[in-house]
């Protein structure tokens, strides 16, 4: 038996099995590599459709215009078919919010249009909001990655001041 601090005690028995915290650990190795949702090359069966969160907070971070890396990054060839943003906090710019930021994954406005934060129906305003992605329409909204990408924000005209948001991407491993 091992115990490793802040886990649950792992029992190993070649003839008993694996038990982890005192229950047995029943799936295979196929249903836990299932469980390895960056690596796991993509393969016919069963899968899952994986989400990446990346959250950007102005006050914390800064909100300086070019390009922001928002610290996630999606696996080459990993397919987008939708997602959302959750705007925690109302994003806010230097003067009269005539600042603009844009979102995507793979090239310019991919998965959000730039958008000044003055804009009415204003996509930068707290709530969840929709992305070009699409669930139900994935065959002509989706997006393909070419390669290893990450979530990006790009900020235009004015320093953004204020505001928090979290993007939701969720993708299936293609070849």
């Amino acid at each position: 038996m091992g115990f490793y601090p802040g886990s649950f005690p792992v029992v190993v028995d070649m003839e008993q099995g694996i038990e982890l915290g005192g229950v047995a650990v029943t799936s295979t190795a196929a249903e836990l590599n299932l469980l390895d949702g960056v690596a796991a090359p993509a393969a016919d069966g069963l899968g899952l459709l994986r989400v990446a969160r990346a959250t950007y907070d102005f006050a914390e971070h800064g909100g300086a215009i070019g390009a922001i890396n928002l610290g996630v990054t999606l696996p080459d060839n990993a397919i987008v078919v939708g997602g959302f943003i959750d705007v925690v906090t109302t994003c806010t710019t230097a003067a009269a919010d005539a600042g603009t930021m844009a979102v995507h994954i793979q090239s310019a406005n991919d998965l959000v249009t730039a958008t000044a934060v003055s804009a009415g129906g204003n996509i930068w305003d707290e709530g969840l909001r929709a992305i070009v992605p699409k669930s139900n329409t994935p065959e002509s909204t989706g997006i393909k990655l070419t390669a290893a990408r990450a979530i990006t924000a790009t900020i235009a005209t004015q320093a953004f001041t204020a505001g928090k948001f979290t993007v939701f991407l969720h993708y299936l491993q293609g070849d």
